[in-house]
C-alpha cells in the first residue's frame, strides 16, 4: 500500500488497520472483485488496496461543495436501472456509492426483474466507476430518469412553505426538539388540490384506489394560481391575504403519494401550507 499510494510505512499501517477494523471493510463485494481480480492484481492491487483506491476516488468526487448549475437538475432526479453485471444485488450499489439505494421487484423483458432506484449523484458514481473498468467490464446499465414532483420538507425549519420565505431565521428551529409539521415521512397526510385534481374520478385514477375519494372543501392562504404552459394551473407564492379554494384529501401512504408525485412530474414541487377545512378547521399540511 505504501508503494501504490505513496504513504509512509506508518501511514500505510494506519490505513490498513482502519480498513480491517471497519464494520464494512471496503466498498467492493466479492462478486465485483472476482470480475476485476486478474487485471488489478497485475497492477499490484489486492482487494483491500483496490477498495481503498475506490474510497479515495469517491471522496475526491463527492466533496461538500454544491454541484454546478449544469448538474443540479440531474442531482435532484431519480433513476431506475436493472440490476446486473457487477451489480447483481443492491448491496453492491450501496457498497460502491455509500448510499441507501432502494431495490424493487418488477417485470422486465426477461420476466421477473430486480430494479435499483438511485439519485443523480449515485448514477454518475456508477458510470464513472464502470468507465474506470472498461477494459475488464463490458456491462453498462440503461438508466431511465423518473420524473416526479420533488418533496424536500426540512426538519430544521418550515422550508418550504407556501407564501413565506421559510429560509429566514424566524422560520428556523428555535429550540431543540422543535417539530415542523408535516414531516417528510409522515402518513397519513392531508393534501390540498386545485385544478384538474379537484375532480374525484381524476384523483381516483391518479392514486390507483378502488373507491372514489371523499374530498373535503378547503382553502389555503398565501398562494395564488398562475397559468402554466398555456393551460395548466400552478399554485405559486402570493400575498398573505390571497386565498385559493379547492378540495383536501388525506393521502394514506407513501405509495399513494408516489403515484401522485409521478403524475405531477418534476414541473411541480410539494410544499407545506395551512389548509382550512370547511369554514373552521385549520391544519398545517402540504399542496
Amino acid at each position: 500500500m505504501d508503494k501504490l499510494f505513496g504513504y509512509t510505512l506508518s501511514e500505510a499501517r494506519q490505513v490498513i488497520a482502519r480498513i480491517r477494523s471497519s464494520l464494512n471493510p471496503g466498498k467492493l463485494s466479492e462478486e465485483q472483485w472476482s470480475l476485476l481480480k486478474d487485471g488489478e492484481e497485475a497492477e499490484g492491487h489486492d482487494r483491500e488496496t483496490y477498495a481503498h483506491q475506490i474510497e479515495l476516488w469517491s471522496t475526491s468526487h463527492r466533496g461538500g461543495s454544491r454541484p454546478r448549475s449544469s448538474t443540479r437538475f440531474e442531482d435532484t432526479s431519480s433513476y431506475i436501472f436493472t440490476l446486473g453485471g457487477p451489480f447483481v444485488h443492491i448491496e453492491s450499489v450501496r457498497r460502491l456509492c455509500g448510499v441507501s439505494a432502494q431495490a424493487r421487484k418488477g417485470y422486465g423483458e426477461e420476466g421477473d426483474t430486480d430494479f435499483a432506484f438511485v439519485d443523480g449523484a449515485t448514477k454518475r458514481t456508477i458510470e464513472n466507476w464502470l468507465g474506470m473498468q472498461s477494459h475488464q467490464i463490458t456491462y453498462r446499465p440503461t438508466f431511465i430518469r423518473l420524473s416526479q414532483a420533488p418533496k424536500d420538507l426540512s426538519n430544521a425549519s418550515s422550508y418550504p412553505t407556501l407564501g413565506i420565505e421559510s429560509t429566514l431565521p424566524q422560520h428556523r428551529m428555535v429550540e431543540v426538539g422543535q417539530v415542523f409539521s408535516p414531516a417528510g415521512n409522515e402518513y397519513p397526510v392531508w393534501y390540498f388540490f386545485y385544478g384538474a385534481l379537484m375532480d374525484s374520478e381524476t384523483l381516483q385514477g391518479c392514486l390507483g384506489i378502488p373507491d372514489l375519494p371523499r374530498m373535503t372543501p378547503a382553502s389555503i392562504h398565501g398562494g395564488t394560481l398562475r397559468t402554466w404552459g398555456r393551460k395548466s394551473k400552478a399554485l405559486v407564492d402570493g400575498p398573505a391575504e390571497a386565498q385559493v379554494n379547492g378540495y383536501a384529501f388525506c393521502i394514506q401512504s407513501a405509495e399513494q403519494e408516489e403515484y401522485l408525485r409521478f403524475r405531477e412530474t418534476e414541473a411541480y414541487e410539494i410544499v407545506r401550507c395551512r389548509i382550512v377545512l370547511g369554514r373552521e378547521s385549520e391544519i398545517t399540511s402540504v399542496a
